[in-house]
């Protein structure tokens, strides 16, 4: 994605992205690409300053003091951030929703290993004993047990 993104910001502002000038066009134009990879992606500052052989703090900048004033002052280059940033809006959103998705799969199976190294069985038998305890002990038993899972945790 960081990739089309870069493309189409070249093509639309004629610039190269990768260059080390510091004209003003050039500067506008890495702003509106670091304001598009920051909204459209999911990568990080660090990852989008590395595709331009940048660093994060030059990516913060652009998009917090350099993009404001293409916002303001230079109305054909915010609408080309705009036309960009709403071409295949769909796209970074499916992207995000991908990267969560796998994400979370990744958390369901540590979830499971987690799970799996206990039985139910033995979980039955706790909550067998725990529903021994008469409702006017349970603030005293919860205590306790807390106090004992902390020992066990700590000292087993």
């Amino acid at each position: 994605m960081i990739e089309k993104i870069r493309k189409e910001v070249e093509q639309a502002t004629m610039q190269d992205l990768s260059s080390r000038r510091r004209q003003r066009e050039l500067v506008y134009a890495r702003a509106i690409y670091f304001k598009l990879c920051k909204e459209k992606t999911t990568s990080t500052l660090k990852k989008i300053a590395d595709t331009l052989n940048l660093n994060h703090a030059t990516v913060l900048h652009g998009i917090n003091n350099v993009f404001p004033i293409i916002k303001k002052e230079e109305p054909f280059l915010y609408k080309v951030y705009s036309k960009i940033k709403n071409n295949d809006d769909l796209n970074h959103i499916k992207e995000n929703y991908y990267a969560l998705r796998k994400e979370h799969e990744s958390l369901l199976v540590k979830y499971e290993n987690l799970i799996e190294t206990r039985t139910v069985d033995e979980y039955d038998e706790i909550v067998g004993i725990v529903k021994q305890i008469p409702s006017q002990h349970l603030e005293t038993a919860r205590v306790r047990v807390k106090a004992m899972v902390d020992i066990i945790k700590n000292y087993a």
